[in-house]
Parts: C-alpha cells; sequence; structure tokens
C-alpha cells in the first residue's frame, strides 16, 4: 500500500515538472517566411520567439517612460529581449525584438512583435518620423500555426490598461511576410 503511495506522488511530481518544462518550451518558437518588400529580391526571414512580455515588464516600461523620459524608455525597452528577426538571402540583417505578444484570433493565433524602427528595404534609410519609432510585425496564423504576416517599419505604439503595446499607427507601408511556417 505504502508503495503504491509513492509511486503517485512520483508520477505527479514528475507530472508536474513536465508541465513546468513543456510551458517554458512552449514560449520558444521558430518559424520561417518569405519577405516580400516591393523593392528588391524576395528574402527568406526566421522569426525566432525565446519569450513572451509580462504584464509587469510593461507596467515597468511605462513608469520609466512616465518618470524619467523617452532616452530612459528607450534604453530599458532595448534591455528586453524578447525575439528575434533574421533576414537572408540578400538583407542580411538582424533586428532584436523588445515586446511580443500572442493573442487568440478566430481560427489560430496573432503575434506582435516590437522592435526599435528600422528599414529592411535593400539600399535605404529611414529619415526620422516625427515619434514613428517602432517597427512591428504581426503574425496571423491558423490553428497549424501557418500563415502571413506584415512588418511596419515606422510605427506608433500605445500602452493599453492591462499593461500591453498595441500599434497606433503607422506612416510606412506594410512589407508582406508569405508562406510563414513553423521551424521544426
Amino acid at each position: 500500500m505504502r508503495k503504491n503511495k509513492e509511486k503517485k506522488i512520483i508520477l505527479f511530481a514528475l507530472g508536474l515538472l513536465f508541465l513546468n518544462m513543456t510551458n517554458s518550451l512552449w514560449a520558444q518558437a521558430e518559424f520561417k517566411a518569405r519577405l516580400i518588400t516591393g523593392v528588391g529580391p524576395v528574402s527568406n526571414v526566421r522569426i525566432k520567439i525565446e519569450s513572451y512580455s509580462t504584464p509587469d515588464e510593461i507596467r515597468q516600461l511605462r513608469q520609466v517612460l512616465a518618470a524619467q523620459g523617452e532616452y530612459a524608455f528607450f534604453a530599458a525597452f532595448g534591455q528586453l529581449n524578447k525575439a528575434s528577426l533574421r533576414f537572408t538571402g540578400g538583407l542580411g540583417l538582424n533586428i532584436g525584438i523588445h515586446a511580443a505578444y500572442e493573442i487568440p484570433a478566430d481560427n489560430g493565433i496573432k503575434i506582435f512583435l516590437f522592435g526599435k524602427s528600422q528599414s529592411i528595404d535593400p539600399g535605404s534609410s529611414l529619415r526620422s518620423r516625427g515619434g514613428f519609432l517602432f517597427l512591428i510585425v504581426v503574425l496571423d496564423l491558423d490553428k497549424n500555426f501557418k500563415g502571413e504576416g506584415k512588418v511596419y517599419e515606422t510605427s506608433r505604439i500605445r500602452f493599453t490598461n492591462l499593461n500591453t503595446i498595441e500599434m497606433e499607427s503607422s506612416v510606412s507601408v506594410p512589407k508582406m511576410l508569405v508562406n510563414v511556417v513553423p521551424v521544426k
């Protein structure tokens, strides 16, 4: 009788350990896609998500912005490393992503990635556009984690009451990500 109880406790503990490990692994995801810029050749993109942003991290960013201003905010924002975009096939860019969210959608999920504004067109650079300082990637994925997305190079963000970030507006025409699929 005692051995049976010990086995149940050990199996329960192993189950909890496994559940904890799979939750932390689930936060890590990698996708590949094709980027269509409208200028130059199509590029391959790897999107690697290490973790998602927490409401506490966003609350802290809001506090830094309110108390210390934009420069301190961008320094704190740049310290958060949530994901990366790696462009191959000509661009050779590696863009850091500093905030990331996944939310349920009608038939799958949407993933929002936020980084510092950067041009992804070959041979061009961004000009200062008065506060439009963020690069935003929106992935629209089905239940099999396949789909498409958009990359906004110069966007403005806002904080929500739920301690998340969302895109307020964008002055750039979005670049298309097609054939977004998970990397196995």
